[in-house]
């Protein structure tokens, strides 16, 4: 094997070298970006569950109120009737 043999080995593998290390580069470089989105997505993801837990506390606490007020209502009704005299039975007549 001669000095220029050699040579042009040392070249081929030196290219091919480079064309892994391209590679290589463009792989970690779409897998960087895969990371980013999967983070931005999480991130959003995160975001809505915090804004529909949000509103499912909002629509507990009014369903919550609602419940108060139509039981209080009833109760204020109730004891409307009675007051006025809505539980007064007369006596038998003879």
């Amino acid at each position: 094997m001669t000095n220029s043999d050699s040579i042009d080995l040392l070249r081929k593998d030196h290219t091919q070298l480079a064309a892994s290390l391209t590679v290589l580069t463009k792989e970690v470089a779409d897998l960087k970006t895969q990371a980013a989105v999967r983070d931005e997505r999480d991130k959003r993801f995160e975001e809505n569950q915090e804004r529909t837990e949000q509103s499912v506390s909002d629509l507990w606490s009014l369903g919550k109120w609602a419940l108060l007020a139509f039981f209080g209502a009833l109760i204020a009704a109730v004891v409307t009737f009675i007051v006025k005299g809505g539980l007064n039975v007369p006596p038998p007549t003879p």
